[in-house]
């Protein structure tokens, strides 16, 4: 079975305060404004502990009248949290968010992916869901469901999302390297390498599309063709293991005249 697949991507909220919130520079010996905590919540250049803090204090500076200030603020301090490994309060985050903008997609996307990291894949798909009917036209919101349907064993569904998805943008090569996932999955390993093909001609410097498709080659018992894959794959990224284990499994490169 092929386990490979990408990682999803959290969103960051940027600037949608921007009209409202004006940017100011604190200046030394006074406290912060919510404006300007909020500029450094969201502010990429930023350290995350820096961040985070920034965020919480815009909280406990603002009160209810202020929805989308403090929306923002949850949303901003969840991806944070997540991508520090702290799934959990990111859920938290991420659910306060929707309490006061049930209305912004990103936030049910984003606590997808928290639900997903978590295992939690039945509320995943729901929070996937609630996205792509807020924005049936963001291709992430589709290839990420399909993950999680992936991950029930629910190959078929999966499929569905990611070709969908690849609709949404022909120049991805990751909603068909996932779908070439969920059909070698399923067994399917001729529909997988068909897949594959397509994803490599997106995005033809992919190690993990050449593994992916050399797997799948191995799983027909095209030996010559999974030892070639693997062997790009190498070239891509010389140090990368699964493929040199891959072409270990199977003798090595062929040498001219072999």
């Amino acid at each position: 079975m092929l386990v490979m697949r990408r990682r999803f991507v959290e969103r960051l909220l940027k600037g949608a305060m921007a009209a409202c919130l004006l940017a100011a520079v604190a200046g030394a010996g006074r406290a912060q404004t919510p404006a300007e905590l909020m500029d450094t919540c969201r502010d990429d250049a930023k350290p995350a502990p820096v961040r985070i803090s920034a965020c919480t204090r815009v909280l406990d500076a603002t009160g209810e009248k202020d929805t989308a200030v403090r929306a923002e603020a949850f949303l901003q301090r969840g991806v944070l949290r997540e991508l520090g490994g702290e799934s959990e309060t990111a859920v938290t985050d991420y659910t306060e968010a929707i309490k006061l903008g049930p209305g912004n997609a990103l936030s049910h996307f984003n606590r997808g992916n928290a639900y997903d990291q978590l295992g939690k894949f039945d509320l995943a798909i729901i929070d996937y869901s609630a996205a792509i009917k807020l924005d049936p036209k963001e291709p992430d919101y589709l290839n990420n469901r399909g993950q999680a349907y992936d991950h029930k064993g629910e190959h078929d569904l999966a499929i569905a999302d990611y070709t969908e998805a690849s609709r949404l943008d022909a120049s991805s090569a990751r909603p068909l390297y996932n779908r070439g996932l969920s059909y070698a999955n399923k067994g399917d390993y001729r529909r997988a390498v068909e897949d594959f093909d397509q994803a490599l001609k997106r995005s033809p410097d992919d190690a993990d599309l050449y593994i992916a498709r050399g797997a799948a080659h191995e799983e027909l018992g095209d030996v010559a063709a999974a030892k070639t894959d693997y062997g790009k794959a190498l070239e891509v990224e010389p140090e990368n293991e699964d493929a040199r284990e891959g072409l270990n499994r199977l003798g090595g490169l062929d040498k001219p005249g072999d």
